[in-house]
């Protein structure tokens, strides 16, 4: 008779989660091969060196990314330009010359270099002096003292001037450095680092064993006799006997096996040394200077007085 414990017991249950541990174990080991080779293949490229002494010797340097990129080292900007004027309130009456060596001007003590002067009708009508100095400090409109070395006319008045201030706006371009920059190409793409995070084994093994016997078993026995008495003697005797056996005997075994493996596989967490190797090549990233700064071209001034 079928004995399904037996069949249980035959299989080699170690082979079959054993080998299938070993294979995920493989697997992991594969992929940290993988990994290395990307660094060394992606990362690193072989070069020589020569050392102090001379001898040669073969290393792997960073693999850099090149390339160049305008940065604006100072923004376009409106500068203000002071300009700073004389203007006539009053021209006064009794000035007889244009000359201006016969003038001196003076604002807040600070003496002013006369351009020139125009006399009409002996009054004052206008006058230009040299540019003042950008940081000067004067107010607007404030009193300038002007004195006259010439000869004076009749009924002589003083005119009355001061300083009109009149500004106007600049536009300085923006100055553009030619840049080129050195970035590690293992800084820019993503390394692979997979682990397998869980593994999940199923193995189900189902047997059915159906098991029919019949046996049957049929005798028949029948026996007749009869004697008779006289001038005639007659003995007569029948037997008659049947045996009937049967025998039926069948088996039916199934049997069914599964084995189901789940793997989970993510992204691991970068090791503690490729970290700090990405740490290094990100402070070696250099941005370098390939010409001087120059100007865009300039655009047309935007004049503004007040």
């Amino acid at each position: 008779m079928y004995n399904p414990g037996q069949e249980m017991s035959s299989i080699n249950f170690g082979a079959i989660i054993g080998g299938t541990l070993n294979a995920v174990v493989t697997a992991q080991s594969q992929s940290a091969n993988t990994t290395v080779d990307f660094i060394k293949k992606v990362g690193f490229e072989k070069t020589q060196i020569e050392d102090k002494d001379g001898t040669k010797r073969e290393t792997e340097v960073p693999i850099n990314v090149a390339f160049t990129y305008d940065k604006e080292v100072s923004p376009a900007q409106f500068k203000t330009i002071n300009k700073w004027n004389v203007k006539v309130n009053e021209g006064g009456t009794g000035y007889q010359s244009s000359d201006k060596e016969k003038y001196s001007l003076s604002v807040n003590e600070t003496a002013l270099t006369i351009k020139e002067i125009k006399v009409e009708g002996g009054a004052i009508s206008s006058i230009k002096i040299e540019e003042l100095p950008q940081d000067i400090s004067l107010q607007d409109g404030a009193k300038v003292t002007l004195e006259y070395k010439g000869d004076r006319g009749e009924s002589f008045k003083d005119a009355e001037l001061v300083m009109e201030l009149n500004q106007t706006y600049e536009e300085v371009p923006a100055l553009i450095q030619k840049m080129q920059i050195q970035v590690p190409l293992l800084t820019m793409v993503p390394i692979p680092f997979i682990k397998i995070e869980n593994a999940d084994i199923e193995f189900n093994a189902k047997i059915n064993s159906v098991s029919n016997q019949e046996s049957s078993s049929v005798t028949d026995t029948k026996v007749n006799s009869g004697v008779s008495h006289g001038f005639w003697t007659r003995a007569s005797i029948n037997a008659s006997v049947s045996n009937q056996s049967k025998h039926s005997n069948s088996e039916e075994v199934k049997k069914d096996y599964s084995l189901n493996i789940k793997v989970h596989a993510v992204q691991d967490d970068m090791p503690a040394g490729v970290s700090r190797i990405l740490d290094m090549l990100e402070d070696s990233i250099i941005a370098r200077p390939m010409n001087a700064p120059k100007e865009p071209a300039k655009v047309e001034k935007s004049d503004t007085s007040n």
